[in-house]
């Protein structure tokens, strides 16, 4: 039984890659395009931090004409620090993109099928991990949007489920710090998703037996997170980012009903306002749909029955249809009534990820709960017809070589002229918002462009311009002595009076805000290495927790 099992795992597994990887084939020297076009930018640039020995890295050092642009104090770093690493390995940046999105497909059908099995027979879960990688959310995220922060995501939140369910029944310390870990990576893998799953989490603890050990998990979890968590909640308001999210009316981007059952065609354009006017997918898939609700259907007539696990999969339940309803404009009286929260999340369709999760858990319920016949050769065949359906919309054109995107995207013209114009919430506030979006593309005399230090002198008394945009990790030093400025051109670069023989120094320094998420960090770092190494520690704890 065993053996027959693992073989049809493994054969499913490759079979996964097969149908859903194939234009994700690290072999092809091939690239796509997609929205997100900063990634292969960001990768290079959080290189050139972890290089250079800046870690965490917080700025682009040659972003805005190379002015220096603080995009990874704000922008959730764990997707780059996965996709990072593949590049540093000697992997070109294309390659090392379609690498994350193949490894981050492949690490959530491992991720859901461990969860799953916590409930469901292996059968039944290892169709519902099959059909959670293989929902058309998964394709639209990676061949429409390109979004490696969201696409890790869903890799990333099933395991986080999983892995509290295994230190609630286990009492061990490896699981309570790799807890700790899983957690902390999903709550810095995106912006607003992540925000949300601290909101799931915290109330999925509730359902879980042992819930002091969860709940300190939980708290480590945030703590080991601070040096991304802290900045970003403390120095946004340095930067332009609440006002550009704000010009992204949400209202404009809810979904009709029918557009999350089907796509009338697959394009790979945008959202917009209206039913009728994107050009993008927003549908999960009919047969992913179809079998969850049929699941639901038959969790709802069985209720009275599932009383061990009854109130976790509602709740389970609930989470997925609150979300698909926040997606459509029947909710819009709910995100109204919260604007000035919902209004930072921009796009009403990105809680469609709890739906794939929701539909993919009910069909592994449905599957495990029917009484029929062969049900190991039915679950195998609706593992490949979902395959071999889902296979067509993990694709898209060739467009380029890896020579060409790395020319197009990761070359220098584009980080230093284009890049920054697409994350354009993140400019310090320091530069004039309106001026510096009119020169995008255009070519500007940078005296020192770029690095994590500019040093000028003059023979004369002068006032000169800093090349850099000001934001608080830059310290300036006339000589010796650190000066704050106040004055500033419409670029946001300071602009100081020196005297003669004056040595002026611009040189990348953390902030205090920065420096305490840093030691929080770092202290929760060594605290887990304390109970991993010396045993007092753990079984003083373990009694407390209980």
């Amino acid at each position: 039984m065993k053996k027959y099992f693992s073989l049809s795992f493994v054969i499913v597994l490759f079979s996964l890659i097969y149908f859903l990887g194939k234009n994700l084939n690290p072999f092809d020297p091939r690239m796509f395009d997609y929205h997100d076009d900063t990634q292969p930018a960001r990768i290079e640039q959080f290189a050139k931090n972890i290089t250079s020995g800046i870690i965490p890295p917080r700025m682009g050092p040659d972003l805005s004409f190379g002015l220096g642009f603080p995009i990874f104090n704000f922008y959730a770093p764990t997707a780059y620090w996965i996709t990072t690493k593949l590049y540093l390995l000697g992997i070109p940046i294309p390659i090392a993109i379609k690498t994350s999105f193949l490894f981050a497909i492949v690490f959530s059908f491992f991720a859901m099928y461990l969860f799953l099995k916590r409930f469901f027979s292996r059968e039944a879960s290892m169709l519902g991990s099959t059909v959670y990688t293989s929902s058309l959310w998964f394709a639209i995220e990676i061949f429409v949007r390109g979004n490696l922060g969201e696409i890790w995501f869903l890799a990333l939140f099933p395991l986080s489920l999983y892995i509290l369910h295994l230190q609630s029944e286990k009492q061990s310390k490896i699981i309570f710090i790799l807890t700790v870990i899983i957690l902390s990576a999903l709550f810095t893998v995106h912006n607003v998703l992540s925000l949300i799953s601290l909101c799931i989490v915290s109330l999925y603890i509730l359902f879980l037996p042992h819930k002091k050990q969860l709940i300190l998990s939980l708290i480590l979890a945030l703590a080991l997170s601070s040096y991304f968590l802290i900045p970003a909640l403390f120095e946004s308001h340095l930067t332009y980012a609440s006002l550009v999210a704000q010009k992204t009316n949400y209202r404009d981007h809810f979904l009709c009903v029918w557009q999350i059952w089907t796509a009338p065609r697959w394009e790979f354009g945008g959202s917009g306002p209206g039913c009728s006017t994107d050009t993008m997918p927003f549908t999960l898939g009919k047969m992913h749909i179809l079998l969850g609700f049929i699941g639901i259907v038959v969790f709802l007539s069985r209720f009275k029955h599932e009383k061990k696990q009854r109130g976790l999969f509602t709740l389970i339940m609930l989470i997925g249809i609150v979300s698909l309803f926040l997606t459509t404009y029947q909710s819009a009286f709910i995100w109204n009534m919260v604007s000035p929260i919902f209004s930072l999340f921009q796009f009403p369709w990105r809680f469609l990820v709890f739906g794939s999760f929701l539909f993919a858990f009910f069909c592994a319920y449905l599957i495990h709960t029917i009484l029929i016949p062969f049900k190991r050769i039915i679950t195998l065949i609706l593992i490949t017809i979902f395959l071999f359906t889902s296979s067509k919309f993990f694709s898209k054109p060739w467009l380029y070589s890896v020579n060409e995107y790395n020319n197009n995207l990761a070359s220098n013209k584009y980080i230093t002229q284009s890049g920054a114009f697409h994350m354009a919430e993140y400019l310090p506030k320091t530069a004039d918002y309106d001026y510096w979006r009119s020169v995008e593309n255009k070519t500007l005399v940078i005296e020192k462009p770029g690095g994590f230090q500019k040093i000028y002198k003059e023979n004369k008394t002068s006032t000169i311009t800093i090349d850099i945009h000001y934001f608080p990790f830059w310290q300036i030093k006339v000589n010796d002595k650190i000066i704050i400025p106040n004055k500033f051109d419409l670029l946001g670069r300071p602009i100081i009076k020196i005297e003669y023989q004056d040595k002026v120094t611009a040189t990348y320094k953390e902030t205090e805000i920065e420096k305490l998420g840093n030691l929080i960090s770092l202290g929760t770092i060594l605290f887990l290495m304390s109970i991993l190494i010396y045993k007092p520690i753990w079984r003083k704890l373990t009694p407390i927790l209980r």
